[in-house]
């Protein structure tokens, strides 16, 4: 699927993403504010933004815990 945002008048389309990838970002985009189907602030992208970079960063230091469990 494609997505597209407008942020600023600005359309910016991904093309060809997996559906459930399309589903996930749909959602999480939603969650921090950010509407497919209007125009939005660079704040709202940024938020969202800042909201995946702390998942992942969250994520990083989960698995590197685990690893060091597993190594101990």
């Amino acid at each position: 699927m494609d997505l597209t945002l407008s942020i600023k008048g600005l359309r910016i389309k991904a093309k060809k993403l997996d559906n459930n990838f399309y589903e996930f970002i749909k959602e999480d985009l939603e969650k921090s504010g950010v509407d497919i189907n209007r125009d939005n602030s660079i704040e709202a992208l940024f938020t969202a933004y800042l909201r995946l970079a702390a998942k992942t960063h969250d994520y990083d230091r989960e698995i590197e815990s685990i690893i060091n469990e597993i190594e101990s």
